[in-house]
């Protein structure tokens, strides 16, 4: 047999063999590393951004929406990580853009937090629900203000998030999430969206009086000015 048949011959033998190998055998060749948190080979690979390893697991027969601890899954910590191409990735490949993990937490909401617009963006196009709360009623717009994610808060606004959604358990608003912290930029686009200045937790908090507490002396005026009261 001449030198290039022999080499066809092995490329094919080669093929079937990868062809016929089960699922166990193909995830062998694969990183399986872990910690212990992220319990899941696939779900570190994608905390990680390790893409090629990913595509391997994945190939391999790995679920893609297995979770974790929490229930995290691996589309959920890929989106807070900030991984644009995994993320992606998975929801090419199906993933659940609808799971939530423990507390209800929403994969926007990971992604809210994580602060990655394209990331925001791409989940709210598979379908995601721009105001689902979780457990205690914070929406992926409250958590986006709270962390002064103001490109998140911008395009949530956009898609017609709830500006005034309050949490079940003390009514806390986007707003105060935002006057906490004295994140005064997202405080101006959310009183442009009609954001309700002197909306009163159940405790009697304010905008006004977290922005007091803070000590954030530039919020204090700008809620002033829009006519936040004491």
């Amino acid at each position: 047999m001449n030198k290039h048949l022999l080499a066809a011959a092995i490329a094919a033998a080669l093929l079937a063999a990868a062809c016929s190998a089960t699922p166990a055998q193909k995830a062998a060749a694969c990183d399986t590393t872990t910690d212990e948190d992220l319990t899941s080979p696939l779900v570190f690979s994608a905390y990680e951004g390790n893409e090629q390893n990913l595509r391997c697991l994945l190939a391999a027969g790995a679920n893609i929406n297995e979770t974790v601890q929490e229930g995290k899954t691996a589309l959920m910590l890929a989106a807070f990580a900030g991984h644009t191409s995994i993320v992606q990735l998975l929801l090419d490949k199906g993933a659940n853009v609808g799971a939530t993990a423990d507390g209800g937490n929403t994969v926007l909401m990971f992604a809210a937090k994580g602060g990655n617009t394209a990331i925001v963006q791409s989940i709210l196009d598979k379908g995601a629900a721009v105001d689902a709360a979780g457990a205690t009623g914070i929406t992926a717009l409250g958590i986006a203000a709270l962390n002064g994610r103001t490109d998140v808060v911008r395009l949530l606004l956009d898609k017609g998030a709830n500006v005034n959604a309050t949490s079940k358990n003390d009514r806390t608003t986007p707003l105060m999430a935002a006057a906490q912290r004295g994140h005064n930029n997202i405080i101006r686009l959310l009183l442009e969206k009609g954001a309700d200045v002197n909306a009163v937790e159940t405790d009697g908090s304010t905008a006004l009086s977290y922005a007091e507490d803070g000590g954030h002396a530039e919020t204090i005026k700008l809620l002033k000015a829009a006519g936040a009261k004491k």
